[in-house]
């Protein structure tokens, strides 16, 4: 079920693409080495590359070239339904920030939908 609103997300770049993650999904944030994290630019048809690594609490992980806390809430939009299928399940919805809207990202799906590309890539 999509939440009305969150409070709480990390505000994060792939390449020039925009995604929010639940800040409470994160269980800690690390640099990219050590780390076999797929890179958030590969929904995007980008090379992989990341500054940062996002880590659930189950561990697993994503990478994202940048972030930045927003702690304010916010409304969630909801996502077209074909477009949360096209993610794998993995986007929540949409909430404006900063005059933006950002697609919001469950962090545990998003990184189970990057590695299912990898094998549509070969």
């Amino acid at each position: 079920m999509v939440p009305l609103s969150v409070r709480g997300m990390l505000l994060c770049h792939a390449g020039p693409h925009r995604l929010a993650f639940h800040a409470h999904e994160v269980a800690s944030i690390t640099s990219p080495e050590g780390w076999a994290a797929p890179s958030a630019r590969r929904a995007f048809h980008s090379p992989d590359g990341a500054a940062r690594v996002l880590v659930s609490a189950a561990g697993g992980a994503v990478g994202v070239d940048t972030l930045e806390i927003e702690a304010e809430a916010h409304p969630v939009l909801p996502a077209p339904a074909v477009a949360v299928r096209a993610s794998g399940g993995s986007l929540q919805g949409f909430v404006l920030v900063q005059g933006k809207l950002w697609p919001l990202m469950g962090l545990v799906d998003f990184e189970r939908f990057l590695r299912g590309l990898v094998g549509e890539a070969a």
